[in-house]
């Protein structure tokens, strides 16, 4: 899954290899949700917003109490940028 991020994020990438890249940044995402990995649940947040992907409300919420749970001011601000970045068909209401 980080491969088919790596390639699809790269400029020349196909609309193929993007599409596989917004799913698989979908798919870390849910892992790290899953998995109660805060930080890189952010991060991962981070990843699926800049490749396009609808990320589910659910994991909004959990990216969300994790941003304000945490005492890294960079997670706090990674979470808000994500909030701003992503376009408003991508997340549902009150996740910024």
């Amino acid at each position: 899954m980080k491969k088919s991020l790596r390639i699809g994020r790269r400029s020349q990438a196909g609309d193929a290899h993007h599409a596989q890249a917004a799913e698989a940044a979908l798919a870390l995402l849910e892992r790290s949700v899953r998995m109660h990995h805060r930080r890189l649940a952010v991060q991962r947040l981070n990843d699926a917003v800049a490749m396009g992907a609808r990320v589910p409300d659910e994991h909004w919420h959990y990216c969300r109490e994790a941003a304000a749970a945490s005492r890294n001011v960079e997670v706090q601000e990674l979470f808000t940028r994500c909030a701003c970045a992503a376009p408003a068909s991508s997340k549902g209401p009150h996740h910024g």
